[in-house]
């Protein structure tokens, strides 16, 4: 992507087996956003709200922000390094290989963590409705 007010959206469909090792079955360039139940309303409008927080509407954003959200910032074809430390170590070892993440740096571990909470905690609220 060369001009940072561009974004592509693809949806990945991914199967987590019982050792949380996910496996990407296919990846859809330009998915349905129509949900189906509510569930499928709750991620749809997590990531559209995500996506339009990043392209910043309201003009709220500095422009100098290297972070959106769970979002690295990468533009011109190369990443916007974040002050944290760490991604530095990665681009400097393997630049393509963070570029091929198309925005988003991620740690696979944490992001198994987080996702299990949420369905735990999503699991205890549908639990909690019905009683």
């Amino acid at each position: 992507i060369n001009d940072k007010h561009c974004f592509e959206l693809y949806g990945y469909d991914i199967l987590i087996d019982c050792d949380l090792k996910p496996w990407l079955i296919e990846i859809n360039a330009s998915p349905s956003l129509t949900a189906s139940n509510k569930e499928d309303y709750d991620l749809k409008f997590g990531l559209l709200n995500d996506v339009l927080n990043v392209l910043d509407l309201e003009s709220r954003l500095t422009g100098r922000e290297k972070k959106i959200g769970l979002f690295d910032l990468m533009w011109d074809d190369g990443p916007v390094i974040s002050d944290d430390g760490g991604v530095e170590d990665v681009i400097s070892s393997c630049t393509s290989m963070v570029n091929s993440n198309l925005g988003s740096v991620n740690d696979r571990v944490e992001n198994l963590r987080e996702m299990y909470q949420n369905a735990e905690s999503v699991k205890k609220a549908s639990l909690s409705s019905h009683l």
